[in-house]
């Protein structure tokens, strides 16, 4: 009934309790199985059948939108969800809820992904930093070229203060950037707030921070610092020490 192929790669986390239970209604003839074929499933299950929201919800909806399926899956993960253009997907709040749409005793409303526009987000003007006038050229240039800056000093120079208005230079994301950054952030530790949709990344890595941390890595293995320098075209990455 079950195969969690392919068996080398380690599986963690309550994100497949849907699926797994609508395989076993499926095998034993409690759901139609030819109607399973275009959907993908995500959940976790209470003892009770209720649906409760599992993380990493906005990469498995761009999956599902890329291999062209449906996507059931639990109500508080249907906003994440809604980034992704033209994913049909049916946010239910019970496992009942979803046998009864497969079999079609009650229907789930469908929602369809469409393009949220971007709030407005503020990063500091570079004109709220008095002199340092050799390092806001820098900035100018490098957003202008997208090269990279590096500013070297002792603490309490201003480094950080001047890397972080880096962003406010930079044009805004466009839909596969800002769609790739919530993606990251969706399975990184902290998670994704739709509010923060199209918000360039602007890290502030501690000088201490551990090569994992930096690099990405642990178990689970978690996207690190660098991850979201790679993200986008035009570069906001503040490495400050």
């Amino acid at each position: 009934i079950l195969n969690l192929a392919p068996a080398n790669v380690p599986k963690e986390g309550s994100r497949f309790d849907l699926a797994i239970a609508i395989g076993i209604l499926a095998a034993s003839g409690q759901l139609p199985q030819e109607t399973l074929s275009r959907y993908e499933f995500t959940g976790e299950l209470a003892l009770s059948g209720e649906l409760r929201p599992v993380s990493c919800a906005l990469p498995i909806g761009i999956a599902c939108k890329q291999a062209k399926r449906e996507l059931f899956l639990p109500v508080a993960n249907a906003e994440q969800v809604t980034l992704c253009r033209h994913l049909v997907h049916y946010p239910a709040s019970s496992l009942l809820a979803v046998c009864r749409h497969l079999t079609q005793a009650e229907l789930l409303p469908g929602q369809c992904g469409q393009t949220i526009p971007a709030s407005l987000h503020h990063y500091g003007c570079l004109s709220d930093v008095k002199f340092q006038y050799h390092a806001k050229r820098a900035l100018l240039i490098a957003a202008c070229g997208g090269h990279n800056c590096l500013f070297y000093g002792p603490p309490g120079t201003g480094k950080t203060m001047l890397s972080t208005r880096l962003a406010s230079l930079l044009p805004s994301l466009n839909e596969t950037e800002a769609l790739e950054v919530a993606a990251l952030y969706s399975i990184s530790s902290n998670g994704f707030d739709v509010k923060d949709w199209g918000k360039r990344p602007v890290r502030s890595p501690h000088h201490s921070a551990s090569h994992v941390a930096l690099v990405g890595g642990s178990n689970p293995p978690k996207p690190g610092e660098i991850a979201f320098y790679f993200s986008t075209n035009y570069r906001s990455f503040i490495a400050a020490s």
